[in-house]
Order: structure tokens, then C-alpha cells, then sequence
């Protein structure tokens, strides 16, 4: 069984798979002789019941549907209201037919052993102060719907690593966000284009921005953005840390040069952060790292070159700039974005000082906030929400639960590093790279953009578990 497991390898019964498929080419010859529309539908059927047999025994296949449902975001939304007050969007869909997959093939495999869940003490840790924390927080309602949520996402996480467990589930994931890269940069410099976006573009200046910024198919700019940067983190650490053949460095290429355009047209500067420090992990590795240095100052140079002839060109300096020049300009006219996230960082740990243990409660931030608030806040900006993590965990989780993160992400990259040193696989090696490269990037965005609740960041982190775990040296 072990065997097994490390392989990935599915055993069934193939005379039932037989019999399934031959009642399906039934289904085809009968469907023959009736109208063409009963024949679409039954086509259909038939193809989605092929999918559903294959997904049992390849539960992986599901992945594409993952990375897309989640990239989708609001314009996944296929009922915006229900009972308990959550949308149901295609990323639900994708979720639960995940755990029905696994579920199936777990039975078909009559599978016994499982790998182990590693991040279960701190995971634990921080899902029982978040329950104890909905016994007094003052936003119990949404505090409810949030745990909730946290709880699926742990699974979520756990399941990824039971559903990585193969080469080709690794390359469905790099070949799914290689194509989601480039499908949401085209959208993304159309929108700059057309001015078009899925937000009103007064919002997005009321958050920060001289210009109009797109949003893809999310709901925010900012986590536009780091859907960006972490596909592009990741990818960019698999081609500098792995020799593939001319074809596919290619198209890799091709979905990079997309990501980063997209990227760009966020004018994220928190993610525009988190991508060069992501980046310096694989480049460091790779003993590449000058190569960042001389690209950062190649594109300074051109963008200086061609902002008098276009007006976008100078925003993005400008905006990259302002990423270095925040204290002294903190507090002035069009620096609200910045200066809104430094206060919020003083009412959390204010917050924190005055509930230091357990906190104020799950949710509880954007209810209290106008209590902590600093007098010269600038009131125009919209949202109450904090934009620094660490600082959130403080104010709403106190210690207890500050301590169950930072455990969560210390677990995570010693492991993942520990796993590294051993690894012989070279494209397994170049994989792993790239999933701590994109964890210490989500790190650094989640410090300006405290995107908890991140499909990616859920689903990647229990993916370096899953990889090193697939690359570990084969016992004798």
C-alpha cells in the first residue's frame, strides 16, 4: 500500500470500468434514432458521464476546473444570494466534486492510508480560537460564515495533498495556471484598453489610484493582482530552475510575458513587492539573482524612456517609486491607499493592546474600527477592512491566534526547505522552488492585502506538502 501511495498508481476492477463504458456506447447507438436536440443532450450527458468515470480514477482531473472557477472570482457567481448568506459560485461546484472524486476513488482504491496531515496541530490551534472567538465577537454573524469558510479551506488544503500524487497531477496544475496567466492578462490590458471593468472605476480611485486599474473577473484590483503574482512567482521558478525542451520553455515564456503584463495593469504595488521578493528565492538557487537587479533597471530605463508618449508608463514608475518613498509622503494628497493601511495597522494593534490574549473576536476589526480609528484618518476611504494580516490576527485572534499563524508559516517552510535538500528529482525539485517561492510571496502580499481566505494560498500550500512527500527518496 505504501508502494502505492508514493506512485500514485490506481488499481480497479476493470471488468466494471468495461461494463460502464459499454452501457455508455449503448446509450450512443440508441440516441441514434431520436431528434437531434434529445441527441445534444444525451452527447452531453454522455461526455460529462466519461469525465465522471475518468475523474474517479484520475481524481487530478479536476484540477483545471479549480484554477479556473477560482480565477473566475464574482463572474463565477451563479446564485449571488442564499440561505445562509454565501454566493454559490463555480469554485463551490469545483470544491465539492473534488471531495466527491477523492471520496469515490478512495472507495474504488479500498485505500486504507492516507499521508500525513502535517499542519494539523497549528491548523487546530487556530480553528478552536476562531470557534471560541464567535462567543463574543461583535460581528457573530459574519464571524460564523468566516470560520465556516476557514474550516473548508483547511480541508481544502488536505486535500490537495491527497490529490497531488503524481507527476501528472504536478503538470496539471503547471500547465492550468500557464493558461489561466494568459487568459486573465488578456483581460486585463482589454479592460486598461477599453476602460471596461467589472468595478466602477470611481472605486478603484477612491482606493488609491491616479489611474483606472484593472480588475479581471475579481472583485478587487489587489487580488487580481496576486493571483498574478503567484502564477507568475511560480512558473518564472520552474523555467529558471529546470531544463525543459525549446518548445515548452516557449510557451512558458509566452504565459510569463502575459502574467506580467497583467500584473502590471493591476498597479498592485504590494503584489508588484511580493513578486520581486518571491522572485529572488528561485534566483538565488538558480545563482541568477544579478538577473533581477538588471531586469528591474532595464524596464526602469524604458518606461523612463516612453512615459512622455504614454501616459501609463509614467503611473507605473511613479506608482513603483511610491513603494520607496511612502514615509515621506505619508499623509499627502493621492496617498490615501497608503496611509489608510498604516492607520489600520495602528487601530489593530490598539486592538490587540486592549483584548492581548484572545482578541476582539473573529470579524470583529471592521466593527470596532470606528472606536480605534485615528483622528485624522481620511474618512473618503470606503472600506474599514485591515489590510496587514498579521496585524488582523492580532486585533481579532490576540496572541493565541497570531501564534497559530506564524506556526502555520514556519511549518510550511521548514518542511518544505527540509524536503528541498533531499529531493532528486529535478523537475520535482524545480516545482517545489516554486511553491516556496510563491508561499514567501503570499507573505509579503498578505502584509498589505490580508487575502485570508485565498483559494491559491490554501490549495499551494497543501501542495508543498504533497511534493515533497512525492520527491522523497524511495525506500529500498
Amino acid at each position: 500500500m505504501t508502494a502505492l501511495l508514493q506512485s500514485g498508481e490506481v488499481r480497479l476492477d476493470r471488468r466494471w470500468f468495461a461494463l460502464f463504458l459499454c452501457l455508455l456506447a449503448a446509450l450512443v447507438a440508441v440516441v441514434l434514432w431520436v431528434p437531434n436536440r434529445l441527441l445534444l443532450t444525451a452527447g452531453l450527458g454522455l461526455a460529462g458521464g466519461v469525465f465522471l468515470a475518468f475523474l474517479l480514477a484520475y481524481p487530478w482531473l479536476i484540477v483545471p476546473a479549480l484554477v479556473a472557477t477560482t480565477a473566475l472570482d464574482i463572474t463565477g457567481q451563479l446564485l449571488k444570494e442564499t440561505a445562509i448568506g454565501i454566493p454559490l459560485t463555480g469554485f463551490h461546484l469545483s470544491l465539492g466534486l473534488m471531495f466527491l472524486a477523492l471520496l469515490g476513488n478512495t472507495c474504488l482504491r479500498q485505500r486504507t492510508l492516507f499521508p500525513e496531515f502535517e499542519l494539523k496541530g497549528p491548523l487546530l490551534l487556530l480553528l478552536g480560537i476562531m470557534a471560541l472567538s464567535l462567543t463574543y465577537s461583535p460581528n457573530q454573524p459574519e464571524a460564523t460564515i468566516g470560520f465556516m469558510r476557514t474550516l473548508v479551506l483547511v480541508l481544502f488544503l488536505y486535500g490537495a495533498q491527497v490529490l497531488i500524487e503524481s507527476r501528472a497531477a504536478v503538470n496539471m496544475v503547471v500547465v492550468s495556471m500557464g493558461l489561466a496567466l494568459i487568459g486573465g492578462s488578456i483581460l486585463a490590458v482589454v479592460q486598461i484598453a477599453t476602460e471596461q471593468f467589472f468595478l466602477p472605476a470611481s472605486f478603484v480611485i477612491a482606493v488609491g489610484a491616479n489611474a483606472p486599474r484593472a480588475t479581471g473577473t475579481f472583485h478587487n484590483p489587489n487580488t487580481f493582482g496576486t493571483f498574478l503574482m503567484a502564477g507568475v512567482v511560480f512558473l518564472t521558478a520552474i523555467l529558471l530552475n529546470y531544463r525543459m525542451s525549446f518548445w515548452k520553455r516557449g510557451l512558458m515564456l509566452v504565459s510569463l510575458a502575459f502574467g506580467l503584463a497583467g500584473l502590471i495593469a493591476t498597479f498592485s504595488r504590494s503584489n508588484w513587492l511580493a513578486a520581486i521578493v518571491g522572485l529572488m528565492i528561485p534566483l538565488y538557487l538558480a545563482r541568477k539573482l544579478r538577473y533581477l537587479f538588471l531586469t528591474l533597471g532595464v524596464a526602469a530605463l524604458l518606461i523612463v524612456a516612453i512615459k512622455e508618449f504614454v501616459p501609463f508608463a509614467e503611473h507605473i514608475f511613479l506608482r513603483f517609486l511610491s513603494i520607496f518613498t511612502f514615509v515621506e509622503e505619508f499623509g499627502q494628497a493621492g496617498r490615501e491607499s497608503g496611509s489608510a493601511r498604516v492607520y489600520f495597522l495602528v487601530a489593530g494593534m490598539e486592538m490587540f493592546l486592549d483584548h492581548p490574549l484572545l482578541g476582539v473576536g473573529w470579524r470583529g476589526f471592521p466593527v470596532l474600527f470606528e472606536h480605534y480609528k485615528p483622528v485624522d484618518f481620511p474618512n473618503w476611504v470606503p472600506t474599514r477592512e485591515s489590510h496587514t494580516l498579521f496585524a488582523n490576527m492580532l486585533a481579532e485572534l490576540g496572541l493565541v491566534g497570531f501564534l497559530a499563524s506564524a506556526w502555520i508559516v514556519w511549518r510550511t517552510l521548514s518542511r518544505g526547505f527540509a524536503g528541498l535538500g533531499r529531493m532528486e528529482d529535478s523537475y520535482l525539485r524545480a516545482v517545489l522552488i516554486g511553491l516556496l517561492s510563491m508561499f514567501v510571496a503570499f507573505q509579503v502580499s498578505l502584509s498589505f492585502t490580508a487575502d485570508f481566505s485565498n483559494n491559491f494560498l490554501w490549495f499551494f500550500t497543501g501542495m508543498v506538502f504533497a511534493v515533497v512527500r512525492l520527491g522523497a527518496p524511495r525506500a529500498a
